[in-house]
């Protein structure tokens, strides 16, 4: 099977798989209303642009490779599916939310038995074997369920006269933990998938260790995130 081929056969899969996800128990897990309406919405789009991502990453990864996947979901889930069926590599994908592995992971079952694909409900930090050729991580350090300050400053919602600065800091220190740990993960030479709000974290993270990083001018958009996505090379010193 070419690669455009098996690109569309992995469109059609993740399709297969929508069909068969319960979207209201991830309508209420997501949202505290109208969850799945915003997904019966969504879904034509998460689809196209996820697709469309899976795509552009195709171009910069090798065949055979592995993938760790962080605070993965719905929206990554195309992207996943291309990664094991047109590219067959390994995909770790961690999120913290048992509940909502379950639903994805019943969905994949139900719709594609023999797919290696299952979503883990671990922390990245330690889940499966490193290292990584890839890192993909989209909208972790701009969660507002992990850090409300941080997104708060992030995104310009919050003033700099109601900062909480104690618990700005215990968040920025955090992430910068968890930025350290995850790029620790990476072989180098090595490639991360993430929003241009993530970057800075991953900067620094590099940059403590002597790692040098190159931002692609290319850029995605997301159905659900809004934010524009990219990709990094991350390399060690000479």
């Amino acid at each position: 099977m070419s690669g455009a081929a098996a690109w569309r056969s992995a469109a059609k899969d993740a399709g297969r798989v929508f069909e068969r996800l319960d979207w209201q128990r991830l309508g209420e897990l997501y949202f505290h209303w109208g969850g799945a309406d915003f997904w019966s919405e969504k879904r034509p789009q998460v689809l196209e642009l996820g697709a469309a991502l899976g795509e552009q990453l195709a171009k910069r990864v090798d065949r055979g490779g592995s993938s760790l996947w962080v605070g993965a979901g719905v929206a990554e889930l195309p992207v996943l599916l291309g990664e094991v069926g047109a590219l067959g590599r390994t995909v770790i994908a961690t999120n913290l939310r048992a509940e909502e592995c379950d639903v994805l992971n019943e969905g994949l079952a139900a719709a594609l038995p023999a797919c290696p694909l299952r979503y883990v409900a671990a922390d990245a930090r330690v889940a499966g074997v490193a290292p990584f050729d890839h890192l993909g991580c989209i909208s972790v350090f701009t969660d507002p369920e992990t850090w409300p300050v941080l997104s708060d400053v992030a995104y310009g919602r919050m003033a700099p006269v109601q900062l909480p600065v104690e618990q700005f800091v215990a968040e920025r220190e955090q992430a910068r933990a968890l930025a350290k740990a995850l790029l620790a993960r990476l072989r180098r030479p090595g490639l991360v998938t993430t929003t241009a709000e993530e970057v800075a974290w991953l900067l620094s993270a590099a940059a403590e260790v002597g790692d040098t990083i190159d931002a692609d001018e290319e850029l995605v958009a997301t159905a659900v995130v809004g934010d524009p996505v990219g990709w990094l090379r991350v390399t060690a010193p000479a």
